[in-house]
């Protein structure tokens, strides 16, 4: 059985070459434990910004990224 994988938006518009080493990783994070992993692992380490109420179940985790983006992650 292939490892589970999430989708991932390009919402920044980002050129292929730019966007897809980010999507190879981030769609393997099928858990906040794996995102966590790889915030931490990377250099400088990654760490997350802000976390946004969107309902009583759900939230946006802001994630700040070297050249002025932020990965954002939906969570429930």
């Amino acid at each position: 059985m292939a490892d589970a994988t999430i989708p991932v938006a390009n919402f920044a518009a980002l050129p292929e070459g730019q966007f897809e080493p980010l999507r190879d990783v981030m769609c393997r994070q099928i858990s906040m434990e794996r995102a966590l992993a790889w915030f931490f692992s990377s250099q400088p380490p990654l760490a997350p910004e802000d976390l946004v109420p969107q309902d009583e179940f759900s939230y946006d985790l802001l994630v700040p990224y070297p050249g002025g983006l932020y990965l954002s992650y939906d969570t429930s």
